[in-house]
């Protein structure tokens, strides 16, 4: 098949997700059939403000994940030379989440605002990763860095669970936030994320032919005048940002990262030139597909995103690590 239809078909699908994210809800006066009126015409009515106040605000800020969260791992994925990496894997996720935690815990640490906190949170949890894998210095381990990461991940975490120990309302807000529950989304949350994920897209793009050159190893990317130390710290810092600012718009959704490299590695083969769009896409539309699947598992309740993620991406992981050992 070629690789422009598996482009149209996966943009299909993500638009077809985008559609039942918006339409889908306790309203049944919103629907397929009159989606597109709610959205150009204003008519004052419910069903409109139902549509585009709450819908599609939750809509955008789940599909801008998904691209910021894919990218992010296959950026790791790519300088670590390892199938397994990923943002929730190697606690960069749980790191932004410690950075949030810390910022609301004590206000006094506070640097600007809670996305800047995330983004400091998701760096020092990688740098930490990568300095004790040796990936900031010489040779990177393989088996050290998943090591490192679980650690780390292990540490922030144990910290975000220590505040549902604390004063009430603290403990409810980090309860709730900690979930992933999107469906207060808003829309001066939108803006930020976007340009987030713009920005990221445009570096993964810039860094597509260094990922491939990597790909060959140290000693070959040093031979085609790559600098393999270099490009696994720019690469580091970009899935780091990425993660710290989806992580601030809707904390911690693991998985995504790992899933969809993987699934379009296999659809599109390893050239990143190719991926990096590919991923970007496919990682909108998972995440918009677990948002629609979200709103389906309790109806007319519904189940916060990052769990219906971490059931998605949990018995993959499982999968991928069997796999990569039977290959070993």
């Amino acid at each position: 098949m070629p690789t422009a239809l598996r482009f149209v078909l996966l943009t299909t699908a993500v638009l077809i997700c985008a559609l039942l994210s918006l339409t889908i809800g306790q309203r049944s006066d919103v629907g397929l059939a009159n989606i597109f009126h709610l959205l150009l015409v204003d008519d004052g009515s419910l069903a409109r403000a139902t549509v585009v106040d709450l819908r599609l605000p939750r809509t955008l800020i789940a599909g801008l994940i998904g691209v910021n969260l894919g990218l992010a791992g296959l950026a790791l994925q790519a300088v670590t030379r390892n199938s397994l990496a990923s943002e929730s894997v190697l606690g960069i996720n749980q790191g932004a989440a410690l950075g949030v935690a810390l910022a609301l815990v004590v206000p006094g640490l506070m640097v600007i605002d809670l996305n800047v906190m995330a983004i400091l949170g998701a760096v020092v949890a990688g740098m930490i990763t990568f300095g004790i894998a040796g990936g900031l210095g010489g040779r990177l381990d393989s088996m050290r860095l998943i090591l490192a990461g679980v650690t780390v991940g292990a540490f922030s975490f144990a910290f975000v669970r220590f505040t549902f120990t604390l004063e009430d309302n603290l403990a409810r807000a980090m309860l709730s936030w900690t979930s992933a529950d999107i469906s207060t989304s808003r829309f001066d949350q939108v803006l930020p994320l976007a340009l987030w994920a713009a920005g990221g897209l445009a570096v993964s793009v810039a860094m597509a032919h260094s990922f491939n050159i990597l790909a060959l190893g140290d000693g070959a990317s040093q031979g085609l005048g790559v600098d393999p130390r270099r490009r696994r710290f720019i690469g580091a810092m970009l899935a780091a940002v990425l993660t710290g600012a989806s992580v601030a718009a809707a904390a911690p959704v693991m998985f995504v990262g790992l899933v969809m490299p993987h699934l379009c590695r296999g659809w599109f083969g390893p050239n990143h030139r190719v991926l990096v769009p590919a991923v970007a896409l496919g990682g909108a539309g998972l995440v918009l597909a677990a948002d629609v699947m979200s709103k389906l598992v309790r109806f007319p309740y519904e189940t916060p995103l990052g769990i219906v993620c971490a059931l998605i991406g949990a018995p993959y992981f499982l999968y991928a690590t069997v796999r990569a050992r039977n290959m070993a």
